[in-house]
């Protein structure tokens, strides 16, 4: 009854600011929303300004798990409009679920790492996964000629694809999107693609391997299917969902370097579809692969 209640419940929130502002524009956020840190790395709890003008306005709201809002308030504090040149303003921060921030930063995303977010719709694990891989970078400054860490953001669905890339673009410095700044000058740091993991030779695997894989593959979400109705739901549905993540992890780890790092994560709360996917994969490839399954850090959950 009480999981019952809570898959009801409203998405609650935590604001996850934007690593990439300058200190004395963090420390400006901090009083305004009056944030108080949470058990999380990177996110706090918050409360909205009681003045309309001081808020930033929220412009997409399409995920529920994830808010972003605007660069720009209407009120702007004088720190604010002294320290962005034209062009280089970013959204300070984003309104998350705690689980996307926990499973991203679970990856444990360290400077120089070639990543693959594997479904990175709506943009909140590849803003935390980007925080770490890009932590000496700070808006308006030029890449350092030494920056080797790469993000490739993947997303099967076309139109979602699109909405995050606006996502990050407006929350992650531009040079990161630029060839012409970039350490090689031959690719981008942050890279779009959408690949369907389970089919063999596609648009990820060839920008691959990667030192480390967030891969959430498309699962039943059984807080949305409960909120909606469970009449779409039939027995079929998990085992579908199972077969279709097993593709995409045993894919997944033909394009990770050999020592490399995959965080697998489900919204269902199947078995079939959690823990029994991982088993089926550890027998899959048994004599193939050799596979360490790893604890969470104490300082993550």
């Amino acid at each position: 009854q009480e999981l019952s209640i809570a898959m009801h419940r409203d998405h609650e929130h935590l604001c996850y600011l934007n690593p990439f502002l300058p200190m004395q524009e963090l420390d400006v956020l901090k009083r305004d929303y009056c944030l108080q840190a949470s058990s999380i790395p990177g996110a706090f709890h918050f409360q909205l300004p009681d003045e309309p003008g001081q808020q930033f306005r929220v412009i997409d709201n399409s995920d529920e798990t994830a808010l972003f809002v605007e660069r720009v308030r209407e009120t702007r504090d004088e720190v604010e409009i002294l320290g962005v040149d034209p062009g280089e303003s970013v959204s300070p921060f984003a309104f998350l679920e705690g689980a996307s921030i926990i499973v991203a930063a679970a990856l444990q995303a360290e400077d120089g790492d070639r990543i693959l977010d594997a479904s990175a719709a709506p943009g909140s694990t590849s803003l935390v996964l980007a925080a770490s891989l890009f932590a000496r970078c700070r808006r308006g400054d030029p890449l350092q000629r030494d920056l080797t860490s790469y993000l490739v953001c993947n997303e099967v669905s076309k139109s979602r694809l699109s909405r995050m890339q606006e996502t990050l673009r407006m929350h992650l410095p531009w040079q990161l999107f630029d060839v012409q700044a970039s350490a090689t000058g031959q690719e981008t740091h942050v890279v779009f693609t959408s690949a369907d993991l389970g089919i063999a030779s596609n648009s990820a695997e060839r920008l691959g391997p990667y030192d480390k894989i967030l891969l959430g593959a498309p699962c039943t979400d059984d807080r949305q299917l409960l909120r909606s109705s469970l009449k779409k739901w039939s027995s079929a549905t998990s085992k579908v969902s199972a077969e279709r993540q097993l593709k995409w992890l045993h894919n997944a780890l033909w394009i990770l370097k050999e020592g490399g790092t995959l965080v697998f994560f489900s919204k269902a709360l199947s078995p079939e579809e959690c823990d029994g996917v991982v088993e089926r994969l550890l027998l899959k490839v048994r004599g193939t692969f050799e596979l360490e399954v790893l604890p969470l850090e104490e300082s993550i959950c």
